[in-house]
């Protein structure tokens, strides 16, 4: 069975780690550690494709957050099926680090999926804006409402990524 590489990526302390961590082992810590380089998770997950139930395998690539030239990038992202951007809700400047992201996704792996994680929705409301509804618009992508403390959204949220690069009929997160 084929593993489907998927980058999460974001500015620093954004939650990408604990998404995935909340995800993969279903655990939260408050203890914030930045990721230096690449920390890579590997799951299999249980995903409703097309009225059955089928294994996927998934290789979680949480990268850095702190911007990375060009080639290191490259490397990183080379192989993956899709790309999760992390944006947190806390911040008044959410919506151009996501953007800075996506761009590099579409220019680096173009025509895979995304999605945009607003993570930290248990502390922050989610804010009415056309900024985000013009991510949405601008890049093909979903947005998820996500909270890697509660676990809200964060299965949703990677499973919906998985039956699109799978091509299985994705639900709305």
């Amino acid at each position: 069975m084929k593993a489907h590489k998927i980058i999460v990526i974001g500015d620093f302390g954004v939650g990408k780690t604990s998404l995935i961590r909340r995800y993969v082992l279903d655990v939260f810590s408050d203890q914030y550690r930045a990721t230096l380089g690449v920390h890579l998770y590997k799951h299999s997950d249980t995903i409703p494709i097309n009225g059955t139930e089928e294994l996927v395998k998934l290789v979680l690539w949480d990268i850095e957050g702190a911007p990375l030239p060009g080639e290191q990038m490259m490397r990183y992202s080379l192989g993956a099926s899709g790309a999760i951007v992390v944006g947190d809700l806390t911040r008044t400047d959410m919506t151009e680090p996501m953007q800075r992201a996506a761009d590099m996704i579409e220019a680096r792996l173009p025509g895979r999926p995304m999605g945009f994680a607003l993570n930290k929705c248990d502390i922050a409301p989610v804010p009415d804006t056309a900024e985000i509804a013009a991510l949405k618009d601008r890049y093909g992508a979903f947005i998820a409402c996500t909270s890697a403390k509660t676990g809200d959204a964060v299965p949703a949220l990677f499973r919906d990524l998985t039956l699109r690069i799978i091509g299985g009929k994705a639900e709305s997160v």
